[in-house]
């Protein structure tokens, strides 16, 4: 009798809450849902569409794009299509705007609603809020990255002794190199390995430019990182122009750096990401250094994987 009040009172307070079940959604990575008509994808609204979101990611060896799109028609938009976790919806023949809805479907999701009267006003649409919308995308599959890290996290303690910061990485890493003011994270795969270096310079009062960054990892890797033959080591290939771009970190004032990666006297390379991060608390700069090495192979979701990891920084008190 007892167990029988208690299920009905569990009835009554779920009657009683109005929020509804969402079940979790799906996709790949950096993967997007286009529901737009066919016409309007073969048009210009497509074109401007793949412009935009389809665009090469900077600092990598060979064309990737930042996100890969899926369209379909509003027709089929049903059932588990709705469950993915990355959404733009194109609506013609309504009022200009965009409208960002989560969780509608699924959870986490992002749908990006995108309006107007004419196939002009959704393209000026796109246009003008084009990295408003990227950084949406972005940040929610960063998001998504960092989740599926924590379900098999490395429980190592030697950034913590070594820097007094966290964070979050696969397990699947390993410590190839522990020392002073150094640490040399590695996830070797099958056809090379995902590295992350991280290191620390004092705090000056010069402002941090791409020159600087340079200099120094190449400094770094030069001792720290050596190649596969005695008298080789890593160094920025200056052939390929690296571009940065002041980011946050953990509300920390930051630099993030793109670009290529060779070892000299050897045919070795790929693409680096290199996140410069300002401690004034500590008086120091912290550099995150990731960088790939997987010939023939794509790597744009190993620097992506790197990018989660870096933004998980925490700098302990």
């Amino acid at each position: 009798m007892k167990k029988t009040i208690f299920f009905i009172a569990i009835i009554l307070l779920g009657c009683q809450n109005d929020s509804k079940i969402v079940l979790a959604s799906s996709g790949n990575l950096n993967e997007v849902s286009v529901i737009i008509e066919n016409s309007l994808w073969e048009g210009a609204i497509g074109k401007e569409l793949k412009t935009t979101f389809s665009k090469p990611i900077y600092g990598l060896p060979q064309q990737e794009k930042q996100f890969i799109l899926r369209q379909m028609p509003p027709g089929v938009f049903s059932g588990f299509a709705t469950k993915s976790r990355a959404i733009i919806k194109i609506e013609p023949n309504k009022k200009k705007g965009i409208n960002v809805v989560s969780n509608k479907y699924a959870s986490p999701q992002k749908i990006i609603v995108i309006s107007g009267a004419n196939a002009n006003q959704i393209i000026q649409q796109i246009k003008s809020k084009a990295e408003e919308i990227i950084s949406i995308l972005r940040n929610s599959e960063i998001r998504e990255k960092k989740r599926r890290i924590k379900k098999s996290p490395s429980n190592s303690s030697s950034l913590k002794k070594v820097f007094n910061i966290t964070l979050d990485y696969p397990s699947i890493y390993r410590e190839a190199s522990v020392l002073e003011n150094f640490i040399w994270l590695r996830k070797d795969t099958k056809s090379g390995s995902v590295n992350l270096s991280i290191f620390e310079t004092p705090l000056t009062k010069d402002k941090l430019s791409t020159q600087q960054v340079i200099a120094v990892r190449d400094s770094v890797a030069k001792i720290k990182i050596p190649g596969p033959t005695l008298g080789t080591y890593m160094t920025t290939d200056l052939e390929y122009k690296a571009v940065s771009k002041p980011v946050r970190i953990n509300k920390k004032t930051a630099m993030e750096t793109r670009g290529l990666w060779e070892v000299k006297k050897q045919f070795m390379g790929g693409p680096f990401i290199n996140f410069s991060v300002i401690d004034s608390i500590n008086n120091r700069i912290l550099y995150f250094d990731g960088f790939v090495y997987s010939p023939g192979t794509a790597k744009a979701s190993y620097i992506f994987e790197l990018e989660a990891i870096i933004e998980s920084l925490k700098i302990l008190k």
